[in-house]
């Protein structure tokens, strides 16, 4: 049968393009994987290739899904930059809108003191029109007046003194509402830019993903092609033979694992009869293939058999190889047919008549072993 700050954000950017650049080889691969199947000119190459795809599209999906995994990762990681500027952008927002409150409360109490210091001017012009000699004969005593005069000096000098603080303080909040001004222009353009990485990291997110769902439809389909052929070839062996459960002397024994379905192993090795079937290249085939048996158990007997591919190519293999090749059954014989799909190999353990007694690997499509029976004109034999 078949074988079948700025520096992050600049690095971040990089490691981005990185990343959809795999993602874009990745692709071209994978494309170049399926194309494969398009050369296959006959049945038994169709589901090599189509095993072979299956394998190669689920180690691309792995991939696309391990891209993906990283790209959310950084999606994460923006968002997580772009929740922490905004938070500084709110922050400082608040606080210039601070500022700005203040700035216009001291302009009304600007606005005061400068009312105040006109009224006090006004107030120092008309007492300016009366002469020292009439204010003082116009007061009570030389006390009333120097009072009088002190008043007006401090009232004077408070309110200057009192705009001169405002007008340095508006000067402070001027600068201050300039500096978080800057600061909340830089903070929106790096929030800008985290968030178009974020866009990037996005696209390269969905890309990854949409790639990696193609690669598991055509893993799909490639299994289930492979499983259709294996199926044909099954039932064409399920049809011109039977299982055989009596003793077969010089018949090899071993039984369980994965590849017993009540007929024993066989002896196969247990290390392929549990692995997953077509998971371990053997020196005759993928494991738990009808090739691997035969080769296999034709060397426990002592006899030479080659890798000649295919169960329908091994005939050919042998002639060319120099084995004899005909329609006479032996105890040892490789048999073999070109029947269905990519044809069957067994290993011939006893002859009965007109019937042959062999033991085979795969007569199922599943990669079981049993003893079974067949027309002993159902084969040609390498001998």
């Amino acid at each position: 049968m078949s074988q079948g700050g700025d520096h992050i954000i600049r690095n971040v950017f990089k490691n981005a393009i990185i990343q959809k650049a795999i993602t874009v080889l990745s692709i071209g691969a994978i494309t170049l994987v399926f194309s494969t199947q398009a050369f296959a000119a006959t049945l038994d190459q169709q589901i090599a290739a189509a095993q072979a795809a299956a394998n190669a599209a689920a180690s691309q999906a792995a991939q696309f899904n391990g891209q993906a995994q990283t790209y959310q990762q950084q999606v994460d990681q923006y968002q997580a930059q772009v929740n922490a500027i905004q938070a500084q952008i709110n922050l400082s927002q608040a606080q210039y809108n601070q500022i700005s409150d203040q700035i216009a409360a001291n302009e009304v109490e600007l606005a005061s003191q400068k009312a105040t210091l006109g009224a006090d001017i006004r107030q120092m012009y008309l007492d300016s029109s009366v002469t020292p000699l009439e204010m003082l004969a116009s007061s009570q005593n030389i006390s009333d007046f120097m009072n009088r005069q002190q008043y007006q000096d401090k009232v004077q000098q408070k309110v200057v003194s009192t705009m001169a603080s405002v007008v340095a303080l508006q000067k402070q909040l001027a600068d201050q509402k300039q500096q978080v001004a800057g600061l909340l222009t830089s903070q929106q353009a790096q929030r800008a830019q985290v968030a178009t990485l974020e866009n990037q990291a996005n696209a390269l997110l969905a890309t990854a993903q949409q790639s990696a769902g193609a690669a598991n439809q055509q893993v799909a389909a490639n299994n289930a092609q492979v499983s259709k052929l294996k199926a044909e070839q099954a039932a064409i062996i399920e049809a011109a033979s039977n299982s055989y459960n009596g003793s077969i002397p010089g018949a090899s024994g071993g039984s369980g694992g994965a590849c017993d379905n009540g007929h024993g192993n066989g002896g196969y090795p247990s290390t392929w009869c549990n692995a997953p079937q077509d998971s371990i290249i053997t020196p005759w085939g993928y494991s738990r293939e009808c090739v691997s048996w035969a080769g296999w158990r034709r060397q426990q007997l002592g006899r030479p058999v080659y890798a000649w591919g295919n169960a329908n190519q091994w005939g050919a293999g042998a002639r060319a190889a120099g084995f004899t090749v005909n329609s006479t059954p032996s105890v040892g014989a490789v048999a073999e047919t070109t029947a269905g799909a990519y044809g069957h190999v067994a290993v011939v353990e006893a002859i009965s008549g007109g019937n042959v007694i062999v033991s085979e690997m795969n007569y199922d499509g599943m990669g079981h072993f049993r003893y079974g029976t067949y027309s002993a004109s159902y084969f040609q034999y390498i001998h």
